[in-house]
């Protein structure tokens, strides 16, 4: 199940409320007390609030505004939000054009009105394939490249797979769709999942792509169900998860700067945020780099 669709809508724009930012002594008692929470816990904040706060402090994010971010967010969401009723039209006259789907028509809707209407892009100096990766000192040492602010915070409205996946993440969670983020092997992407109905998506400049999951087994490289098994990949992120992979992300940012005492608190945090197999191995391969 694949398709590439972006539609033109009539874009429409709307304001919404900042977020309140909480007050900690430094950024690392923030991280540390956000890494203990339980799952409960972290299901009562907005997973766009988390990645700016693991986003603070780094090369990139000197002048980051969280409030100011996260009320561009709810702007989109609302032009989002009345365009899509405003051409429910199209999906009820022609419900085959989006295989049927009311998910499928909300989603390629929210991509197109993003893009033509707010230029939300993946960053075309970043895109990569498997036989041109960039290395981690060059996709890492701005935050911009991995992190929210570089969607929400700077014209053009860049990102990649880091940090899109989690944008649509977070606009689609304010329009109340059941969506979550996944990954497979040096990949991330989101997936619409409920009452049975599951496909997981991208969104850029150039379009809405809709895939299922047997597409991720083979992108951008093949992995094996030993290697999803033991790394966890497919899965649907719970909220701890989601923190756990902002905090590995912050650890590479840290660490493509040389700030390495940072990195390593960067990932012990994820670590104990999220005990895994995957948050495991990052900790150990920081070191490891360290000592090289």
């Amino acid at each position: 199940m694949r398709r590439l669709l972006l539609c033109a809508f009539l874009i429409v724009y709307g304001v919404s409320p900042a977020h309140a930012d909480p007050q900690f002594a430094s950024v690392d008692e923030q991280l540390a007390y956000l890494s203990t929470l339980s799952e409960e816990a972290l299901s009562h904040y907005d997973i766009a609030y988390l990645n700016l706060v693991c986003a603070q402090g780094l090369n990139g994010s000197e002048n980051l505004d969280i409030p100011s971010c996260l009320a561009k967010l709810g702007e989109i969401a609302d032009c989002v939000r009345l365009n899509t009723e405003l051409n429910l039209h199209k999906f009820r006259l022609a419900p085959q054009d989006y295989e049927n789907s009311i998910g499928q028509y909300r989603i390629l809707g929210m991509v197109t009105y993003a893009v033509k209407g707010y230029g939300v892009q993946y960053n075309p100096a970043l895109i990569e394939t498997p036989d041109n990766l960039s290395t981690d000192d060059v996709f890492f040492k701005d935050s911009r490249n991995v992190f929210l602010n570089g969607i929400l915070q700077r014209e053009p409205r860049m990102g990649t797979c880091s940090s899109l996946p989690v944008f649509w993440t977070a606009l689609g969670r304010r329009l109340g769709y059941p969506l979550y983020m996944s990954n497979t092997l040096l990949h991330f992407f989101t997936r619409w999942e409920k009452d049975g109905e599951r496909f997981d998506f991208e969104g850029s400049q150039n379009g809405c792509v809709i895939d299922d999951d047997e597409h991720y087994r083979n992108f951008p490289v093949k992995v094996d169900e030993a290697k999803i098994q033991y790394l966890g990949l497919l899965e649907s992120f719970s909220r701890k998860r989601e923190l756990m992979h902002f905090l590995i992300t912050r650890g590479a940012c840290l660490h493509a700067n040389g700030r390495f005492e940072e990195s390593k608190r960067a990932y012990e945090f994820a670590r104990a945020c999220y005990p895994s197999n995957f948050s495991q191995l990052a900790l150990e391969l920081s070191k490891k780099q360290d000592h090289e």
